[in-house]
C-alpha cells in the first residue's frame, strides 16, 4: 500500500507565475529546459510526503536528514519553493535544531538548511513566520559553557558556529517582545568584576538583539544604555568588536531612518574604528593584555569579524544627504575624511608594514559596502526614502575621500594589499568613473612604457584588469574605449616566461579586456589608428559633458590596430611556448603548467571574439605552426592553443587542420614511430613527434565539427590502434576516441562570445559593436548555443563503439583464457584492450542513463526502504532514453556487459595476475569511471565550479546580483547543466553488478601493492558516494581487515587509510552498527607494530575524538515541535497510511534500542579490554579515553567501570592516572545529575538537573532604595541557619552590579534537618564502591604521593591543577564530610612540608577541592571543617615560600571564584585580618598576604566592598613602604580596593534604559566619578605627594618617602591604566597627572623615571569619554604653559601627541586649536630640546587633523623670521677670544629657530606629498641655510628628510616645482657630483 493517499498535494502545485518569476532565467536557457515545472512539482511533492512521514515517525536519521538534503538539492537546482512550504520547512528545521537530545552534527545541518530558507528577505518576512529566540540560547549555553566538570567536546563547540549564523538571519523573525526579553536576560549578567563573564554576556546580547526598528523595539530606546556600557570598558578590542558589530547592524538595518545616531555616538564609533585599524602611533608596547585576560570562550557566541568590517558597515550606512547638508563638519563622510587624513602616511608604499593589508581591506570593504548600497537604492523595490538615498554628489565626495590613499596602495609592497586595492579600484570606478579611471590611466601609461620597474608594472596590469568592464562600458565611461588598443599593445611584453607572475596578470588583463569586445576592424581602412594624447583628454570637470560622437569615433579608430596586436600577441605567446623547458610527462604544478592553464582560458576568449577576417589570419599562423618543426616541449600548451582556435570555428578548423594532422601521424607511423611495444611510459624522445601530433589531434577532435569526417576518423583511429605499440602511443590513440565520443554525445555550450549568435551574424549590429563594449546583461536574456547530440552523431558514436569497444572487450575475454601469450607480452596486450575499454566507458557516459538490467541489490537500502528512497532521475539530456529503441537496448546491454567484464577482469587479476600493477591501475580507473561518472566526474564538476566562481568574483558588482558579461552568463548556464548532471550521479540505486564492482575495488584497496591501493582507494571513495547503501557494503570488510588475527600489515594500512577518510569515518562515528566494531578494532591494533600502521591508528583515533559528539539516544519532542509537525501535514493536506507510519515508527524505535544495546555492549567490551594486562599502555590510554568520551548521564555507570577507573587512579603510569582522574570526576557528576533528575529524561539529556536547594529570588516590583546596600551587608554577614529562607546564597558576582534582574538564582543554606535525595538506584553499586574506595586511608596516601611528585615534563605545567581540585570537589560534594577524618592528617602533613613545593601544590589542590565541595554541606559539617582548616591555613600562609606562593594565590582565587562570600567568611577573615607592618624587615612576609588579599578582591569583587574601607585606609597609610616587593603588590591591591567600590545597581532594566536615555550623551556619574570618601583620599594623597616632594632630601641619602610613595602610586596607576575598568580609573588618575610628570622629572632615580614614563604612555593611549576630553586638554595645556621645569614641558609633548591621535574624534575644532596653539607656543621655549620636540608634535597634529590651519601657520612662522633680524656679532679680538654676544642675540636666535622649526614641521607633516604651498616654503627656508646653528642644522635636516621621503617619486614630485624653484633648490636636493 502506498504511504500516502492520492488526495494530498493541491497546495504545493507550482504556479506558472511563480515559475516564470523565479526560475525561468535559470531553466529556459538549458537545452532541455522548456518545461521543467512538472519535474519540479513531482520532486517537491515526493520530498514533502516523505519528510512528513519521517517527522511523524521520529526517524531523524537517516530519514528526515535524507529528505532535508533532497530539499537542499531541489533548491540547488533553482526550483521555486512556494512561500507557505518554505515557512513550514523553516519552522520544522527550527524545531529540529532546538530539540533536546539532537546530535550536534545534525543540529549543524538543520541550522544550515533553516538559514538557507529564511535568509532572503524578499522571499519570506516576519509576517510569515515567528521564531522564539530562547531555545537557541539554551543550546549555545549548554554546549559552549557547560559546568567545569562536564565535558565540552571540541567538535560540538565548532558546530555551534552554524547556530550563531542562524541567529543572525533569524533575528527579524523574533517576536516583538524579544528585544525587551533579551535586554532583561543579558544586561543583569554584565559586571566589570569578571571580564570573561562580561564578554560572554555582551556577546550574547549583541548576537541576539534585533536591530531593525520594525522588530518591535526602536533601537534608540536602548542605544544610550549600550554606549554608556561601552564607556565602562577600555582597552578591550573584543569588547569594542562586539559593540561595533551591533552598531554596524543598527546602521545597516535602519538605513532609511533619520537621526538614528547622535553626533556624540558617531564620534564614539569613529574613535573605536580608529583604534580598530591598530596603527603604530607613539612609542612603547602595543600588545593588549586585557584581551588575554578576557579569554576566548566568548568568541564562539559571535561572528568575530574584524572590528574594521563592522566599522565600515556603520560608516557607509550612516552617510546621507540630509546629515551632509545639516552637519557638513560632523557627518560620517566628514569624519571619514578626518580618519583618512589622520592615517594617510600609513597608506604610502614606503611606509609598508603589517598594517598595510588591514588598511587595504578597510578601503575594499568601504568601496564594496558603498557600491552595494548605491545599487540597492537604484532598485525599484528599495524601501529607503528618496531624501535619504545616496546622490551623485555624495558619491563623488565619497570617492574623493578615499581616492588618494587608494592610488597610494596600488603600489604597496604587500601583494595581499595590492589585490584588495585592485578590487577597491573596480568598485570606485563603478561609483564615480570620472574620478578614478583617469587617475589609474595616468599611473598606468608611464609604468607600462618603462617596463623597468617590474613591481609597478605588475601592479598596474593587475589594477587595469580589474577595471576592464567599467573602463570599456560606453554608458558608464564613454572616454574609456579609446584606451583599449594602446593598453593592449603596451602589455604584450608582459608575456614573459621569466616572470610568471607578470605573465599571469597580463593574460588575465587581456582576457578581461577582450571578453566583451568583438575583435574586428571597424574602420574603412586599416591604418588610421588612434594616438593617445595624454590624460588631459579624459580629465573633465564633473559638470562638463562628454562629446559622445568624438569618443565613439575614437573607439572606432582604435580598432584598426586589432590586426597588428592580435598577431603580435600570438607570436609572443608562441615564442614563449618555444622557450618552455622540456619537462617530463605527468609533472604537475610547475610554473609552466599554471601559465598554460591561464593562456588556455585567454585563447578561448580571444579566438571566440575574432572577426572572420582576423580568424583567417590566425588560421594561416596555425597552419604555419603545424607545418614547421613540432614543439614537443610545449605539447600541452600547443594543444590548448589548437583547442581554443578550433572551438571558435569548428567547421573551418576540421577542414584546415585535420588533413595536416592525418598526414603527419601517418607519416610518423610509416617511419616506425611507436613500433616498440612497451608497458611503461618511455622517457626516450624517439616518438615525441607522433605523440605531439596525437595530442593536437585529440584537442581538435573534442572541439571541431567532425560529423563530415566519419570515414577519415575511423581510418586514422584504426591505423593508430594497430600501429601504436608504446604505452603513450596507444593511450593517445584511445584518447582520440574519448575526444570524438565526447564531441558527439555530450551536451555543452558552443560559444562564449560577447554577443548572441543572432547579433554576431548581424553585420549592421557588428559594425556598431564598439558601442557595446563592456556591455552587461541579465541571465535568461541570452540565446545560448548548445551542442545537443543529433541522431547522426549518436549513430556515429554507436558505430565507433561497435567497431572498437566491442572487439576490445572480446579481446580482453580472449586474453583471460589465452595460453599463447605470457609475461610482458600478455601485459601489453591487456593494457591495450583495457585502455581502449576505459576510453569508451569515459566517452559513452551520457549515452544511456543506467547500467543495464542487472537486478537491484538486496543490500541497497535495507531497513530504511520506507523512509529513504532514491530520487527519480531528472532531465539532463541523455542521448538514448526510449527503452523501446533497439539502439537503447543494445547500448544498455553493452554497458551492462562492460561492467560484467570489468568485474571478471578484476577477479582475474586479483587471483592470477596481482603483480601486473600497471594493468590493475588502468582497470581500476576504468571501474571508477564506470561507477562514478554519469555525465560529470566530481573533479570536473569541482573545477568547473571553481572557474565559474572565480569569474563571478571578477565581474561581480556588489548589490547588483544579475548584471554580468555574456561570457559569465554562458558559464552560468553550463554550471547549471553540470549541477543537474551531478544530482543525477548521487544517491543512485545499486544493482548486483555495482555491488560486485564495489567489492572488487574494496579488495584492491587492501592490496599488497601501494600504487594499486592508492588508485583503488581513490576510486572506491568516489564510488561509495554515488550509491545508496554502498558504505554499508564496504565497512564490514574494512573492519574485518582490522581484526587482531590479521597479520597482513599492508591490508591493515589500506583499511585504516579508508577509515580515516571523511567519507567512511562518519558512518563509523555515528552509525552504531559500525561504531562498536571500529572502536574495538582500533583499540586492539597493538599487534600491528609497524610505525606506518601505528601512525594511521593515531590519526584515526584523533579524528574520532575530534569529531565525536555527545550523542543522545533519544530526542525529546516538545509540544511546539508536535504542533509544527501537525501544521506541516495540515498545510500540505497529507494523510499518512497508518500501516506505513506504524512500520516506519517501529523501525526507528528499534534502531534506537539497537543503538543503546550496541553502546552498552561496547562499554562492557572496552572495560574488559582495559583490564587486559597484556595491553600496551598506549592502547590502554586509548581505551580509557573512549570510555571517558562515552560517559553520559542518561546511562548509569556500571560497577565494573567504576572499579576499573579507581584502579587506574592509582596506576604507576601518569597518563593512565590523568585519564582515570578525569573519568572519575565525570562519573561522580553523572551520579549527582541522575540523583537530582529522579528519572526526568529532559534533565538527563540536557545534563541539567535541579538541586533541591536551588531557589529563584523574585524581586519586588518596586525595589527599595536600600536594597543593594542590604544585599551587600548580607553578603558579609554570617548565615542565620535558623532562618535559612532569609539568607539565600547567590554565587554570582554579576547579580545586581549593573542592574537588578526580575529574578535570580540562589541556594538555600542547608540546615541539619534538610536531607538530600537518595542516590539513583541504578548508580548505587558504583556509588558504594567509590565510597568504600575513597574511605581508605591507603588510597589518600598513595594518591597524594603520586600527585606530589615532580610533574613529568610535557605531561602538564608545574602549576595549581584545577583537574585535581575538581576530583576532590566531586568527592567531597558527593560524600560530604564522610572522609574528613581520613583526609585531615594528610592535609596537615602536606601543609607542614614547607620546603617541598610539589607537596604544597598538592595541599592547595586538596584543600581547594575540599572547600568548593563543601558548598551544600550542613552547618555542623562546615563548622567542623573550618575549625581544623582555619589554623592549618593560617600556618600555611605564614610559612609559604616564594616557590609555593603562586599555588596558594591560585588556591584563593579558585575557592573564591563564583562563590557567595558567606560560604568563605572564615577564609576571607583570615586574609583580611592580617595587618601590614611597615617596620618589618621581611619583605616577602609582608607582600604575600597582599597577594592573597588581591586574589580575594579579584574573585569576590564588589560583594566584599563593605569589608574593605578600613583595609584601604591601612594600605594608603603604608604607601611609603620601604620594600619594592611590597610597594608593587600594594599598588595593585589599592587599585582593586578602588575598582570594586563603584556599582551602578539600577533597580531594573527598564529604569537603567530610561535613565540612560534621559541623560543621553551628557557626562555620567556612572562612568567617571568617585564616591566622596575615595575622592577625599585621592585629594589627601596628592597633597602628601607634593609635601614629600618639597621635603625630599638628595638621593645620596637613600630612598625618601616621596620616591617610595611615588613608586607605589605608579604601580597603582599603571595597573589601573593597563586594565579594562574605568570607573575608578578616571577619578583616581586625573588628579595625579601633574604629579606623574613631576615624578618623571626626578633625575637621580631612574627606576622612578622609567615607571612614570610607562604610566604616562599608558595614560596617553587610554580612550577617554568625549565629555572628559576638554578637561584633559586644559590640563595638558596648563602644564605646558605654566610648568617651570623644561623637563616636564618636554615630557608632556609626546604624551599630548599620542593623546591627540587616540582621542581625535572626541575633540572639537576649538580643542584642537587650543592644543595646537599650546604646542606652537613651545617652539619659542628657551630650551632647544623642547623646541625640537614641539616641532615634531606640531607636525603630527597638522598631519592628523589641522590642515586648514596651515594657511595661518605659514604667514605666522614667516613673520617670525622676517621680523626677527639676527644682531651681528663683533669680530674676534686679536687674541682670538670670542667677543660677547650682542644684546638680544639669544632671543633673536630662539625666535628664528622657532620660525624655521615651524616651517620644517609643516614639511615633515607631508612626507609623501607636495602640496601647492610647499615649494614656496622650501624656497623661503633655503634662505636661512647660512644662519648660525641650530637654525642652519634644522634647515639641513628638513631638506635631508624631504629628499629621503620623496626620492622614490621625485620624477613625479618635481613637476610640482617651477623651473626657478628647482634651480634655487638644486643644491639642497641634488647630490653634488664627485667629478663636478
Amino acid at each position: 500500500m502506498p504511504p500516502f493517499t492520492a488526495t494530498a498535494m493541491p497546495d504545493i502545485e507550482i504556479s506558472n507565475q511563480q515559475w516564470g518569476d523565479l526560475s525561468a532565467a535559470h531553466h529556459n536557457i538549458l537545452p532541455y529546459g522548456n518545461d521543467l515545472s512538472q519535474e519540479a512539482s513531482d520532486m517537491l511533492s515526493n520530498i514533502i510526503q516523505h519528510f512528513d512521514l519521517c517527522l511523524k515517525s521520529e526517524d531523524w536519521a537517516p530519514g528526515a536528514l535524507y529528505w532535508a538534503k533532497q530539499l537542499n538539492q531541489y533548491l540547488d537546482l533553482k526550483y521555486t519553493l512556494p512561500k507557505e512550504t518554505r515557512v513550514a520547512f523553516a519552522k520544522a528545521f527550527w524545531e529540529l535544531t532546538t530539540a533536546p537530545g539532537m546530535d550536534a552534527t545534525m543540529v549543524e545541518v538543520w541550522c544550515q538548511y533553516c538559514r538557507r530558507l529564511i535568509k532572503k528577505k524578499d522571499l519570506i518576512g516576519p509576517k510569515d513566520l515567528t521564531l522564539p529566540w530562547r531555545p537557541l540560547y539554551d543550546i549555545l549555553e549548554r554546549t559552549l559553557f557547560p559546568k567545569s566538570r562536564q565535558r565540552s567536546l571540541l567538535s560540538e563547540s565548532k558546530r555551534m558556529a552554524r547556530v550563531v549564523r542562524l541567529i543572525e538571519d533569524a533575528q527579524r523573525f523574533f517576536p516583538p517582545e524579544a528585544s525587551v526579553e533579551i535586554l532583561e536576560e543579558f544586561l543583569p549578567l554584565m559586571s566589570t568584576g569578571n571580564l570573561p563573564e562580561l564578554l560572554k554576556a555582551q556577546s550574547y546580547l549583541t548576537t541576539f538583539l534585533p536591530t531593525d526598528i520594525e522588530s518591535g523595539t526602536d533601537p534608540r530606546e536602548w542605544m544610550p544604555a549600550i554606549f554608556r556600557l561601552w564607556s565602562l570598558v577600555a582597552r578591550s578590542s573584543e569588547f569594542d568588536r562586539n559593540f561595533l558589530s551591533l552598531m554596524g547592524r543598527v546602521a545597516q538595518d535602519n538605513v532609511g531612518v533619520r537621526d538614528m545616531f547622535t553626533q556624540a555616538q558617531v564620534r564614539t564609533i569613529f574613535s573605536a574604528g580608529l583604534s580598530a585599524l591598530n596603527l603604530p602611533v607613539g612609542k612603547g608596547q602595543r600588545t593588549n593584555s586585557v584581551d588575554v585576560e578576557g579569554g576566548t570562550s566568548h568568541k564562539a557566541v559571535g561572528r568575530n569579524d574584524m572590528r574594521m568590517i563592522s566599522f565600515v558597515m556603520f560608516i557607509v550606512n550612516t552617510i546621507s544627504p540630509i546629515s551632509e547638508k545639516e552637519n557638513p563638519k560632523s557627518s560620517s563622510l566628514a569624519h571619514l575624511n578626518d580618519l583618512i587624513q589622520a592615517t594617510e602616511s600609513f597608506f604610502h608604499p614606503s611606509n609598508s608594514g603589517q598594517w598595510s593589508y588591514v588598511l587595504a581591506l578597510f578601503l575594499h570593504s568601504l568601496s564594496w559596502d558603498y557600491l552595494k548600497r548605491v545599487k540597492e537604492e537604484e532598485d525599484p523595490k528599495c524601501m529607503t526614502p528618496q531624501e535619504l538615498r545616496l546622490t551623485p554628489e555624495l558619491n563623488n565626495k565619497f570617492v574623493e575621500a578615499v581616492k588618494g590613499v587608494t592610488f597610494l596602495m596600488m603600489f604597496s609592497k604587500d601583494q595581499r594589499a595590492v589585490a584588495q586595492t585592485n578590487m577597491t579600484l573596480r568598485h570606485l570606478a563603478w561609483i564615480a568613473p570620472r574620478l578614478i579611471i583617469p587617475g589609474v590611466l595616468e599611473r598606468a601609461y608611464p609604468s607600462l612604457e618603462s617596463l623597468t620597474e617590474t613591481h609597478r608594472t605588475t601592479s598596474v596590469i593587475s589594477a587595469m584588469s580589474s577595471l576592464a568592464i567599467p573602463l570599456l562600458n560606453r554608458d558608464h565611461y564613454p572616454q574609456g574605449g579609446k584606451h583599449l588598443l594602446p593598453l593592449l599593445h603596451l602589455t604584450v611584453p608582459g608575456v614573459d616566461l621569466n616572470d610568471p607572475g607578470k605573465t599571469w596578470y597580463t593574460l588575465l588583463f587581456v582576457t578581461s579586456m577582450i571578453s566583451t569586445v568583438p575583435i574586428r576592424d571597424l574602420t574603412d581602412f586599416g591604418s588610421a589608428g588612434f594616438q593617445w594624447g595624454g590624460m588631459e583628454e579624459d580629465i573633465l570637470d564633473s559638470e562638463e559633458i562628454v562629446d559622445l560622437e568624438l569618443e565613439d569615433s575614437n573607439r572606432k579608430a582604435t580598432t584598426a590596430e586589432f590586426e597588428e596586436w592580435v598577431m603580435k600577441f600570438l607570436r609572443r605567446a608562441i615564442r614563449m611556448f618555444e622557450n618552455y623547458p622540456d619537462i617530463s610527462q605527468g609533472s604537475k604544478n610547475t610554473v609552466e603548467s599554471s601559465v598554460t592553464g591561464t593562456i588556455s582560458y585567454c585563447f578561448e576568449i580571444l579566438f571566440g571574439q575574432l572577426s572572420t577576417k582576423l580568424y583567417d589570419l590566425t588560421t594561416k599562423l596555425v597552419i604555419e605552426l603545424l607545418e614547421s618543426a613540432p614543439l614537443t616541449n610545449a605539447g600541452k600548451a600547443m594543444g590548448s592553443f589548437i583547442a581554443s582556435w578550433a572551438h571558435a570555428n569548428p567547421k573551418n578548423a576540421m577542414a584546415r587542420v585535420f588533413p595536416i594532422l592525418d598526414r603527419m601521424i601517418r607519416s610518423e607511423l610509416e617511419h616506425g614511430a611507436s613500433s616498440v611495444p612497451s608497458l611503461a611510459y618511455s622517457h626516450m624522445h624517439r616518438d615525441d613527434s607522433l605523440h605531439y601530433y596525437q595530442g593536437l589531434l585529440n584537442q581538435l577532435l573534442v572541439n571541431a565539427e567532425i560529423t563530415g569526417y566519419k570515414s577519415e576518423i575511423i581510418s586514422l583511429t584504426t591505423l593508430m590502434m594497430e600501429k601504436c605499440q608504446d604505452r603513450r602511443g596507444y593511450k593517445l590513440a584511445a584518447k582520440a576516441m574519448v575526444s570524438t565520443l565526447q564531441n558527439l554525445l555530450f551536451t555543452y555550450t558552443m560559444d562564449i562570445r560577447s554577443h548572441d549568435p543572432s547579433k554576431w551574424e548581424d553585420e549592421a549590429f557588428m559594425s556598431e559593436s564598439h558601442m557595446h563594449w563592456g556591455a552587461l546583461g541579465e541571465p535568461g536574456s541570452d540565446q545560448v548555443t548548445w551542442h545537443k547530440p543529433s541522431q547522426d552523431e549518436i549513430d556515429f558514436a554507436i558505430e565507433l563503439i561497435e567497431k572498437f569497444h566491442v572487439p576490445s572487450m572480446a579481446r580482453a575475454r580472449e586474453l583471460m583464457t589465452s595460453t599463447m601469450l605470457e609475461g610482458k607480452q600478455l601485459s601489453i596486450e591487456f593494457c591495450k584492450s583495457i585502455t581502449t575499454m576505459k576510453a569508451f566507458i569515459t566517452g559513452m557516459v551520457t549515452l544511456v542513463e543506467d547500467d543495464g538490467d542487472s537486478p537491484v541489490s538486496k543490500a541497497s537500502l535495507g531497513e530504511d526502504m520506507d523512509s529513504v528512497q532514491p530520487m527519480k532521475r531528472i532531465e539532463v539530456g541523455y542521448c538514448l532514453r526510449d527503452l523501446n529503441d533497439p539502439r537503447t537496448q543494445r547500448m544498455r546491454k553493452i554497458r551492462e556487459e562492460t561492467g560484467q567484464l570489468l568485474h571478471e577482469l578484476m577477479v582475474f587479476f586479483h587471483t592470477q595476475r596481482e603483480d601486473d600493477v600497471e594493468n590493475v591501475k588502468v582497470l581500476v580507473k576504468a571501474t571508477r569511471v564506470f561507477l562514478s561518472d554519469h555525465g560529470v566526474d566530481s573533479s570536473s564538476y569541482d573545477n568547473n565550479k571553481k572557474g565559474y566562481s572565480f569569474l563571478k568574483q571578477m565581474y561581480k558588482i556588489p548589490g547588483d546580483k544579475k548584471l554580468y558579461p555574456r561570457l559569465l552568463r554562458c558559464r552560468r548556464a553550463a554550471a547549471q547543466h553540470f549541477m543537474r548532471l551531478k544530482v543525477n550521479s548521487c544517491g543512485r540505486a545499486k544493482t548486483e553488478l555495482h555491488d560486485a564492482l564495489i567489492l572488487d575495488l574494496t579488495d584492491l584497496s587492501l592490496s599488497q601493492y601501494t600504487d594499486v591501493r592508492k588508485k583503488s582507494q581513490h576510486a572506491l571513495l568516489k564510488a561509495v558516494r554515488c550509491y545508496q547503501g554502498a558504505k554499508n557494503l564496504v565497512l564490514p570488510i574494512l573492519l574485518k581487515a582490522l581484526e587482531s588475527s590479521n597479520t597482513d600489515f599492508e591490508r591493515i594500512k589500506g583499511a585504516l587509510f579508508l577509515l580515516s577518510s571523511k567519507t567512511l569515518a562518519l558512518p563509523c562515528l555515528r552509525d552504531w552498527r559500525f561504531a562498536p566494531d571500529y572502536v574495538l578494532r582500533l583499540c586492539t591494533m597493538h599487534h600491528a607494530d609497524k610505525p606506518s600502521v601505528q601512525q594511521l591508528v593515531r590519526k584515526c583515533f584523533l579524528e574520532y575524538v575530534m569529531n565525536l559528539t555527545n550523542v543522545s539516544f533519544k530526542v525529546l519532542v516538545s509540544n511546539d515541535f508536535s504542533s509544527a509537525i501537525q501544521q506541516f501535514s495540515d498545510l500540505h493536506g497529507l494523510k499518512c497510511d497508518p500501516d506505513t507510519l506504524s512500520r516506519v515508527t517501529t523501525k526507528a524505535k528499534n534502531r534506537r534500542l539497537n543503538n543503546v544495546k550496541a553502546y552498552d555492549n561496547l562499554v562492557v567490551s572496552l572495560t574488559e579490554l582495559a583490564k587486559d594486562e597484556t595491553l600496551h599502555w598506549r592502547y590502554q590510554t586509548m581505551v580509557m579515553s573512549f570510555l571517558e568520551l562515552y560517559m553520559r548521564p542518561e546511562i548509569p555507570v556500571s560497577l565494573d567501570l567504576a572499579q576499573f577507573e579507581t584502579n587506574g587512579l592509582l596506576s604507576e603510569m601518569p597518563t593512565v592516572r590523568r585519564i582515570a582522574l578525569s573519568s572519575l570526576s565525570i562519573i561522580m557528576v553523572n551520579i549527582k545529575v541522575r540523583t537530582f533528575a529522579q528519572g526526568d529524561p529532559y534533565s538527563l539529556i540536557t545534563r541539567k538537573a535541579t538541586n533541591p536547594l536551588r531557589r529563584y529570588v523574585t524581586l519586588p516590583e518596586n525595589v527599595p532604595d536600600n536594597f543593594t546596600l542590604e544585599y551587600l551587608r548580607a553578603s558579609v554577614t554570617e548565615i542565620n541557619y535558623d532562618q535559612p529562607e532569609s539568607c539565600l546564597l547567590d554565587d554570582s558576582i554579576a547579580t545586581g552590579w549593573l542592574v537588578w534582574p526580575k529574578s535570580y538564582k540562589a541556594y538555600l543554606p542547608r540546615t541539619e534537618s534538610f536531607e538530600m535525595p537518595e542516590v539513583d538506584a541504578e548508580s548505587r553499586p558504583a556509588y558504594e564502591h567509590l565510597q568504600q574506595f575513597f574511605g581508605q586511608a591507603s588510597f589518600w596516601e598513595k594518591l597524594i604521593e603520586f600527585m606530589a611528585q615532580e610533574p613529568v615534563r610535557g605531561e602538564r605545567h608545574d602549576s595549581f591543577s584545577s583537574e585535581h581540585a575538581r576530583l576532590f570537589k566531586s568527592i567531597f560534594g558527593l560524600w560530604e564530610d564522610k572522609f574528613l577524618d581520613v583526609v585531615e592528617p594528610v592535609v596537615v602533613k602536606l601543609c607542614s612540608t614547607v620546603d617541598d613545593k610539589n607537596a604544597q601544590r598538592t595541599a592547595t589542590e586538596l584543600i581547594g577541592g575540599l572547600i568548593r565541595g563543601s558548598k551544600h554541606w550542613k552547618k555542623s559539617s562546615l563548622d567542623r571543617m573550618w575549625a581544623w582548616l582555619t589554623p592549618v591555613l593560617k600556618k600555611a600562609f605564614q610559612l609559604c615560600t616564594p616557590d609555593s606562593l603562586v599555588y596558594w594565590e591560585r588556591f584563593v582565587k579558585y575557592v573564591c571564584s563564583f562563590r557567595d562570600p558567606r560560604r568563605l567568611l572564615p577564609l576571607v577573615s583570615l586574609i583580611f585580618n592580617t595587618p601590614l607592618d611597615k617596620d618589618s624587615t621581611a619583605a616577602f612576609s609582608e607582600s604575600k598576604n597582599l597577594f592573597f588579599t588581591r586574589a580575594v578582591l579579584v574573585s569576590l569583587s564588589w560583594r566584599v566592598s563593605l569589608l574593605t574601607p578600613a583595609l584601604r585606609e591601612d594600605c594608603l597609610g603604608h604607601i611609603t613602604h620601604p620594600y619594592k616587593q611590597v610597594r608593587e603588590i600594594l599598588g595593585h591591591v589599592i587599585n582593586e580596593y578602588f575598582q570594586i567600590m563603584p556599582h551602578p545597581s539600577y533597580k531594573s532594566v527598564a529604569e537603567f534604559l530610561k535613565v540612560q536615555k534621559s541623560e543621553g550623551d551628557a557626562r555620567s556619574t556612572m562612568v567617571d566619578s568617585l564616591d566622596e570618601k575615595s575622592a577625599h583620599q585621592i585629594s589627601v594623597l596628592v597633597q602628601s605627594l607634593e609635601k614629600w616632594r618639597i621635603e625630599r632630601p638628595p638621593a645620596i641619602q637613600g630612598a625618601s618617602d616621596y620616591t617610595n610613595a611615588s613608586k607605589t602610586v605608579l604601580s597603582w596607576v599603571y595597573q589601573a591604566l593597563s586594565g579594562f575598568r574605568v570607573q575608578a580609573t578616571y577619578g583616581v588618575v586625573l588628579p595625579l597627572i601633574p604629579e606623574l610628570f613631576q615624578m618623571q622629572d626626578i633625575p637621580d632615580d631612574q627606576d622612578l623615571q622609567q615607571l612614570a614614563t610607562l604610566s604616562l604612555l599608558q595614560l596617553a593611549r587610554f580612550v577617554y569619554p568625549a565629555t572628559m576630553v576638554p578637561e584633559m586638554v586644559d590640563m595638558f595645556c596648563k602644564i605646558l604653559k605654566e610648568s617651570t621645569s623644561w623637563h616636564v614641558r618636554n615630557n608632556v609633548l609626546p604624551v599630548v601627541q599620542i593623546f591627540f591621535y587616540t582621542n581625535l574624534f572626541s575633540m572639537d575644532v576649538n580643542m584642537m586649536v587650543k592644543v595646537m596653539d599650546a604646542v606652537s607656543g613651545m617652539l619659542l621655549d628657551p630650551q632647544i630640546e623642547v623646541r625640537q620636540l614641539a616641532a615634531s608634535t606640531l607636525s603630527g597634529i597638522v598631519r592628523c587633523s589641522q590642515r586648514d590651519a596651515i594657511q595661518k601657520l605659514i604667514p605666522h612662522f614667516k613673520e617670525l623670521l622676517l621680523s626677527t633680524p639676527l644682531p651681528s656679532r663683533k669680530k674676534r679680538d686679536p687674541s682670538g677670544a670670542k667677543g660677547p654676544l650682542p644684546e638680544g642675540y639669544s632671543d633673536a636666535l630662539v625666535k628664528r629657530h622657532a620660525g624655521v622649526l615651524g616651517l620644517s614641521s609643516l614639511l615633515e607633516a607631508f612626507p609623501y606629498d607636495v602640496p601647492k604651498w610647499m615649494p614656496p616654503v622650501m624656497v623661503f627656508l633655503e634662505g636661512y641655510f647660512s644662519d648660525p646653528p641650530p637654525v642652519s642644522t634644522t634647515v639641513k635636516k628638513a631638506f635631508g628628510d624631504f629628499k629621503r621621503t620623496h626620492q622614490d617619486t621625485w620624477h613625479e614630485d618635481q613637476k610640482r616645482f617651477s623651473l626657478d624653484e628647482l634651480e634655487v633648490l638644486s643644491d639642497m636636493l641634488i647630490s653634488p657630483s664627485y667629478y663636478a
